[in-house]
């Protein structure tokens, strides 16, 4: 048994479950993945013996366990990675933990709407609120990318916890068609070109189960 353990949910809809599952795989932290079936008649048996919540994703490190994916990441950045997991700059690191933030907590008709489907690829228009949301989204990517992207690709130049937290968006954004501005594409191709993503989107596509709204039942 590995040293870090993480219980996720499915591949195809399970989008909370991506964020820590990328984190670990950009920073080559080794672990050993824990895969539960959702919305079948005993996951709720086969997540107690991990998961507080009854919820994914869940990290074990020794006799610690995390559940939520935001805090499993801080929880990552902080004890594993010697903080790296933010951008080193106090401004830039105050602005990650706050689009992540928001991110998290915020965005209802999307996660409602939109649930991240790997295998979905058809055009949907959005409602007005959902139009507005993703509008939201777009103005956080493109002055994100803007302010701080000159270093590289992502949204605060390197690769950070806040790129894991919108990588299930870009999922959903390329699914359903979302419109966005110039920098918004730039960083949603970014997104959907980095390889963990790439295998991630594969696997889902491979997985078999019904589909379901993970957002609905993952945190």
């Amino acid at each position: 048994m590995k040293e870090f353990r993480l219980v996720i949910g499915n591949k195809n809809s399970s989008s909370w479950s991506m964020c820590p599952w990328l984190l670990l795989k950009m920073f080559n932290v080794d672990f050993d993945e824990i895969q539960i079936t959702l919305y079948q008649d005993n996951t709720v048996e086969k997540l107690g013996p991990y998961s507080p919540s009854l919820k994914v994703p869940v990290l074990l490190h020794r006799d610690i366990t995390v559940w939520d994916s935001l805090a499993i990441c801080e929880y990552i950045s902080a004890e594993i990675l010697g903080g790296s997991g933010w951008p080193s700059s106090r401004k830039r690191r105050a602005g990650a933990r706050s689009v992540s933030a928001e991110m998290h907590s915020e965005f209802p008709a999307l996660k409602r709407d939109w649930p991240m489907n790997c295998k979905a690829s058809f055009r949907l228009t959005p409602s007005e609120t959902l139009f507005n949301e993703i509008a939201r989204i777009d103005a956080m990517w493109s002055c994100c990318r803007h302010r701080y992207g000159e270093n590289g690709n992502y949204l605060y130049g390197r690769f950070s916890i806040a790129d894991c937290m919108f990588a299930p968006i870009a999922v959903c954004f390329d699914a359903y068609g979302a419109k966005l501005s110039s920098d918004s594409n730039s960083y949603l191709q970014t997104l959907l070109d980095n390889p963990f993503i790439q295998k991630w989107i594969s696997l889902g596509r491979r997985e078999r189960e019904p589909l379901a709204i993970a957002y609905a039942s993952t945190a």
